[in-house]
């Protein structure tokens, strides 16, 4: 084969190996369009703080009726759960012993009455025959002495019969005050008596209801700044499951003035108008207390927070729309809402989604942003 010949086959074989080597060169993949987000504006403005606690409803008035005398419990005068005024009839105790002792008490009374009468008139005569020199002085004050030690009998048989008439009136127990009944504590032909056995039934008042909830040192002292007087003030809403406010606005009339050791709460107490039976006593709810806002705060969603290993961070919309790790400084976070003491500033783009996939530098295309 001639010289030529020779050179002509290594250009075809230098030019398709070429070709066949230029042919797998990597293919660059086009740049990742840019990640549509949404984005909030961060403003400066006022926060309200609030709290959620548990509570358990009380009548503002809870009585219980008691047996005061001893006897058979001889009928019921009420339906359990009613409405009854204050002096209604509600139970009857057999009055046959207390009858019977007052009866005693007034046949006393009767025969201490007269000896006083017969005593004073001596007593009345020998002071007349003493100022005609008739007597002596000593025989007019015996007489004088017998007639004052009979009037201090007569007395205490006047207040026997007083004590009688008491017990015979016990006899039939009547509501205390106005309100709602319980269920019966001891059935018709029980012996009840005073004491622990006497408990035969209780009147609720529920017109007004009282609340009693716990807060926490660290809520009292962020709401309140630890100043009862303060936590007096607080707008206190009663919530419904769905943790909606009913139409009901409570005001503290009570902020405990030492923290419960067991619990490390501070006790307090809410009173609301309950004209239509909403809240029942015993009942528990979720109240929400809300206490001084703070005058210039900056809040987030608590779902655009993150964490690494420096601490919680969130993205924030940078120069050229892409995506700036911005570390963030959390004061309190209460319920979907974080308040940021430090990190951010009025007018950051916050991102809000997609945080899943974004990283650092990626380019963004945010949507219209979301007025705080």
């Amino acid at each position: 084969m001639s010289v030529c010949k020779t050179l002509r086959v290594e250009v075809l074989l230098l030019a398709a190996l070429g070709s066949f080597v230029s042919g797998c060169k990597p293919v660059v993949p086009p740049p990742m369009p840019p990640l549509p987000v949404n984005t909030q504006v961060i403003e400066v403005r006022p926060f309200p703080q609030t709290v959620e606690v548990t509570a358990q409803i009380e009548g503002t008035r809870e009585v219980e009726v008691r047996a005061r005398v001893t006897g058979i419990l001889l009928a019921q005068s009420y339906q359990e759960g009613a409405l009854v005024k204050a002096g209604d009839l509600l139970f009857k105790i057999d009055p046959a012993t207390y009858e019977v002792a007052l009866a005693l008490a007034k046949a006393q009374l009767s025969q201490e009455q007269a000896k006083f009468e017969q005593f004073e008139a001596e007593a009345t005569r020998q002071k007349k025959l003493l100022s005609q020199q008739a007597t002596s002085p000593k025989e007019a004050a015996d007489a004088e002495a017998v007639a004052m030690a009979a009037r201090f009998a007569r007395d205490v048989a006047a207040a026997k019969v007083r004590g009688a008439e008491l017990d015979l009136s016990y006899c039939e127990v009547r509501a205390p005050i106005a309100g709602y009944t319980g269920r019966l504590a001891r059935s018709e032909g029980s012996l009840v008596s005073p004491g622990a056995d006497g408990l035969l039934t209780t009147v609720v008042q529920r017109e007004q209801v009282w609340a009693r909830c716990g807060v926490s040192e660290q809520d009292f002292a962020r709401l309140f700044q630890g100043d009862a007087a303060q936590a007096t003030r607080a707008k206190v809403e009663v919530l419904d499951r769905v943790g909606q406010p009913l139409p009901l606005l409570g005001k503290v009339n009570f902020v405990s003035a030492q923290v419960e050791a067991r619990l490390g709460t501070i006790q307090m107490r809410a009173e609301f108008p309950n004209a239509g039976n909403q809240l029942l006593p015993g009942q528990f709810v979720r109240l929400r207390l809300e206490g001084k806002p703070l005058d210039g705060a900056v809040t987030v969603p608590t779902s655009a927070l993150l964490q690494s290993a420096q601490g919680r961070f969130v993205y924030i919309l940078g120069e050229g729309n892409v995506a700036t790790m911005r570390p963030v400084q959390i004061e309190v976070i209460i319920g979907p809402l974080a308040v940021v003491s430090g990190g951010l500033k009025s007018g950051d783009h916050v991102i809000l989604d997609n945080l899943v996939k974004i990283r650092p530098g990626a380019p963004l295309a945010p949507r219209a942003p979301a007025a705080k």
